[in-house]
């Protein structure tokens, strides 16, 4: 159990974060589906810049091999992709380091990584996170196909 509740709760916030500012700059970007689909429109189809602001204010900028995701509002989350061993699919994913970024952008620090770490793993075993690679790499829980 995390020894600081306010930790699960930072890790929370950083989720749900990403799960609104991602679905935004999804709808905005339709057809683009994922942040996979996204990289292959800004490096193979050319069809969207490698930065760039969507109509309900999301800017985007794809990096090395994800995305970093800003809302109107100012807070950024990012995703790399990752592949799932279990799998051998790309999962968008973070991990803890990019969760403490974004608790330090919202000027929310004071939770150490190991009390990160422990509120991820946490939440992986309440089933609010999925664990991609053990201890490393996180992911939103798996959506319907249809869903963003």
């Amino acid at each position: 159990m995390v020894r600081d509740p306010s930790a699960v709760a930072a890790v929370r916030r950083f989720a749900r974060a990403l799960a609104e500012t991602r679905r935004r700059m999804l709808d905005d970007l339709h057809p683009v589906t994922d942040v996979a689909d996204l990289l292959t429109a800004v490096r193979s189809r050319r069809e969207l810049p490698p930065e760039g602001t969507t109509s309900s204010g999301v800017t985007y900028r794809v990096h090395g091999v994800g995305v970093s995701m800003t809302a109107p509002d100012g807070r950024e989350v990012d995703v790399d992709l990752v592949t799932d061993p279990a799998t051998g699919r790309p999962v968008e994913a973070f991990d803890a380091w990019r969760v403490r970024w974004f608790l330090d952008e919202a000027a929310e620090d004071g939770h150490t990584p190991a009390e990160i770490g422990a509120a991820l793993a946490q939440l992986v075993g309440e089933g609010s996170l999925v664990e991609v690679v053990a201890g490393r790499w996180f992911a939103l829980p798996r959506r319907r196909p249809d869903a963003r």
